[in-house]
């Protein structure tokens, strides 16, 4: 896998602050933006990484917080030939959308339906399916009928909009139980403090291959929240966009990205 050293922006949210960031390589950076006029004019691109992290799509690994993930490897060779140089910026979910929108960052991973105002923001093409599922910890527990679902408690991701399960949660017949990560989600319900689990099948596969191996999760049928992964650009990297969706249709009918995927899950 491809090693990337993550340059971290100094930001005011303050769940950055504190020892989670005072592990980390920390480097300032200046908070102005380019102003490009052309995708090849542009030296620098401010790509977010997700703290807490999104493995296996795009995290870092430390001690170095060097960032891997399929995204920064699927990615490399196309900002190589541009000769963009990325600049990956440690920030939280929902801070980093809203920098989005100022322009203080450059991408992010994030789909329109998931943004406050994908108006505002340039999308990618899908580069990898995004499935939601409802996983269980023990097969007796998967649910099988509506009906059965009444006062279920769902572990799911602070600051995420579920489509499939809105009208459920809205209704009260699902519980929201948030958690600040997902690794945290897959805790709690293996540690019986929510009934189900509702996370995308990559990131919950990376997590029992590498942080609960002894465990098990069971994946139900119900309520599957299909999506694509994709970027989202502030609207001044317009002319990178063209490119970059060509580049990721040229990386999907070679097999590469199934290539780089099967080189983080199994």
């Amino acid at each position: 896998m491809k090693r990337y050293l993550v340059a971290v922006l100094l930001l005011a949210a303050s769940a950055l602050a504190g020892s989670a960031m005072s592990d980390a390589g920390i480097a300032e950076i200046d908070p102005r933006p380019a102003e490009p006029t052309a995708a090849t004019s542009v030296s620098v691109l401010r790509f977010v990484v997700y703290y807490p992290h999104f493995p296996p799509y795009i995290y870092t690994e430390p001690p170095q917080n060097q960032v891997i993930g399929i995204i920064p490897d699927l990615l490399a060779p196309l900002f190589e030939q541009l000769q963009i140089k990325t600049e990956y910026v440690l920030d939280n979910r929902s801070g980093a959308e809203q920098r989005l929108y100022k322009g203080d960052v450059d991408a992010m991973m994030l789909n329109p339906a998931w943004a406050k105002h994908p108006d505002k923001l340039l999308f990618s093409d899908g580069i990898i399916p995004y499935n939601d599922y409802l996983f269980a910890s023990s097969k007796q527990q998967l649910p099988l009928q509506t009906d059965k679902l009444q006062g279920t408690k769902i572990c799911t991701r602070e600051y995420y909009v579920y489509p499939q399960l809105e009208p459920l949660f809205n209704s009260d017949t699902l519980l929201r139980i948030d958690s600040s990560s997902q690794e945290a989600q897959l805790r709690m319900v293996f540690n019986n403090r929510c009934d189900l689990v509702y996370m995308n099948d990559l990131i919950a596969r990376w997590l029992v291959q590498h942080n609960f191996s002894d465990r098990s999760l069971y994946r139900s049928g119900m309520y599957v929240g299909k999506a694509a992964l994709t970027i989202a650009l502030h609207p001044r990297w317009q002319a990178l966009l063209p490119q970059l969706n060509n580049f990721i249709k040229q990386q999907q009918q070679s097999g590469e990205t199934e290539r780089i995927i099967s080189r983080y899950v199994r």
